[in-house]
């Protein structure tokens, strides 16, 4: 259901926030909307701040909740409050708000309209979170029609939106959502909503005060002890919301580890394609040093995809086919190894994974330079032991749907793009994990995979391996897209890491680095020496950073 229930510490800070930004008694009185209330904790929250900020005004709580018993929560939970008014309608806010071509507006006509309406002066929410792929193909293309959005919808988008058309001009908006809109191509569409309908003011990654123009922002994310300030020991806090509180930019010691919290401003801009990057202006000073020094993108050079998507990972991927019956035992013409993020090491895949036993069934190949699913009739192994499973691999509609054979894998990339040289990364790690592959293994989804384009050398390889590993990058990487995850990982993905910068080929710097690339390549291929391989690490990148000019760390 993508349902996230918060703290009651996280609620009282964004709901404080929230009424710190209210214009003055602009309303006699305020109706406050939660579209997907859970058990009442943010209109309670925002109730208690405003009257904790001495404003004493009618305020008319108002929540809808598709789960009947966090409603009835949510209900009780707030008819406890003294002076509190509320109401709790059960149902789906998307539909209640719906204004789809024909339909009829569902608002005015459902039985809880009467307490709802279209003029709230406060939403306050904590939207579910369910991306695409959960919500299915179907539900996602709807729910992008109704309320104007593209890309890979997630289910938070929609509720923002609809949260736009029912507040009243000069409302105002608190919500917790996932921080991946800020920094990914699919959610250009909510930025373009949030910069046309709101005088932003605050981002807290995840709210601060600032002007219109360049709403401030806070952001806070674990680092380890070796990166830490050398006034961390003296700088102490209980809580995540209390550093937030203080709001001073610095390294924090919490029970859970260190933390460094950076304030700054964000320019919204007008063009949603540009990612909204939560950089200080150290951190914007050394990117500028950083794109300066740069010659070109990854992208310029090679081609990033993500990896093999069967969609029925439990059929087509097995680590036991020698087991199977000899009649259900697919061809070995169709079978080939299979590197997943288990494989995965800096510089090549670990030596053992080369006998690993892994394969995927891949019946795909390559007629005329195009990709075509394999005629099954020449290949009767393989044929019984997938119509064994047919029901399960008809199940996928969405296969059906885009006029693929029922036994296809649902993204099985190009058929001649795996005998190329490549480089492979998992898709989520927390430090970089590129390495080289040149033995044609076939990359599973949790990986990505990137190619040279037609004409690019391959010594441009080893610059990109090289520049790819390195510390310089890896910072690049959290200061110009800030999408760390939990435990410090980060996601690789083809936005981010076709963003990536090379230095000048041509420099001797980076001569230099092609070479000890693959000099790492071999090493770590063979030697079990961890301190020879640091050395050269630590070589390495104090090579990238004289290219580009600039420290890793700060």
């Amino acid at each position: 259901m993508g349902v996230h229930y918060i703290p009651k510490s996280l609620a009282s800070f964004v709901a404080g926030r929230l009424v710190s930004h209210l214009p003055p008694a602009s309303a006699s009185s305020l109706r406050v909307l939660d579209p997907a209330c859970g058990d009442g904790a943010l209109l309670e929250a925002f109730f208690h701040a405003l009257r904790d900020s001495g404003d004493c005004r009618p305020c008319e709580l108002v929540g809808v909740e598709s789960d009947g018993s966090a409603a009835s929560s949510a209900r009780e939970r707030l008819s406890a409050i003294d002076g509190c008014r509320a109401t709790i309608a059960v149902g789906d806010f998307l539909d209640l708000s719906s204004t789809e071509g024909n339909e009829p507006d569902l608002w005015r006509e459902a039985p809880v309209a009467p307490a709802l309406g279209r003029d709230f002066d406060v939403i306050i929410a904590n939207p579910p979170y369910v991306r695409t792929q959960v919500l299915g193909a179907e539900r996602a293309r709807r729910l992008a029609r109704r309320f104007g959005l593209t890309g890979r919808v997630d289910l938070y988008h929609a509720f923002l939106v609809a949260s736009t058309r029912v507040m009243r001009s000069g409302g105002g908006i608190g919500i917790i959502t996932s921080n991946r809109f800020l920094s990914t191509l699919g959610g250009a569409a909510l930025r373009a909503c949030l910069a046309s309908h709101y005088d932003i003011r605050e981002i807290v990654d995840l709210l601060g005060a600032a002007s219109p123009q360049a709403p401030r922002f806070l952001k806070m994310y674990s680092v380890p002890d070796r990166e830490a300030g050398a006034e961390m020991d003296s700088t102490r806090a209980g809580t995540a919301i209390d550093v937030l509180r203080v709001g001073r930019p610095g390294d924090y010691l919490l029970p859970q580890g260190v933390f460094r919290l950076t304030s700054g401003h964000i320019a919204v801009g007008s063009d949603p394609s540009r990612v909204w990057a939560l950089a200080g202006a150290d951190e914007q000073n050394w990117l500028q040093r950083v794109r300066m020094a740069s010659k070109c993108r990854f992208a310029d050079v090679a081609t990033v995809r993500v990896g093999i998507k069967t969609t029925a990972d439990e059929i087509f991927i097995r680590d036991d086919w020698n087991g199977l019956p000899q009649n259900r035992r697919p061809e070995e013409a169709l079978l080939h190894p299979l590197l997943t993020h288990r494989q995965g090491a800096r510089w090549s895949q670990r030596p053992s994974s080369k006998a690993q036993r892994t394969r995927i069934l891949y019946p795909h190949e390559s007629k005329g330079g195009r990709r075509a699913a394999v005629e099954l009739e020449s290949y009767p192994r393989a044929r019984a032991y997938l119509e064994s499973h047919r029901s399960r691999l008809e199940a996928r509609q969405y296969v059906a749907q885009a006029g693929r054979k029922w036994y296809e894998i649902w993204v099985p990339q190009n058929p001649d793009g795996w005998e190329e040289t490549k480089i492979v990364f998992p898709d989520i790690s927390p430090e970089p994990r590129f390495f080289l592959d040149r033995d044609g293994f076939l990359v599973n989804g949790d990986c990505y995979w990137l190619t040279l384009k037609p004409g690019v050398p391959e010594d441009m390889l080893y610059l990109i391996l090289a520049t790819a590993n390195s510390r310089v990058m890896a910072r690049y990487h959290d200061v110009a897209f800030g999408n760390k995850l939990y435990s410090a990982r980060r996601r690789y993905i083809t936005q981010y890491v076709s963003g990536y910068l090379l230095p000048d080929p041509s420099a001797h710097c980076s001569r230099t680095l092609i070479h000890l690339a693959k000099r790492l390549v071999r090493a770590s291929s063979f030697s079990k020496d961890r301190s020879s391989l640091a050395a050269m690490e630590g070589d390495l990148d104090a090579l990238v950073e004289g290219a580009f000019g600039v420290n890793s760390t700060r």
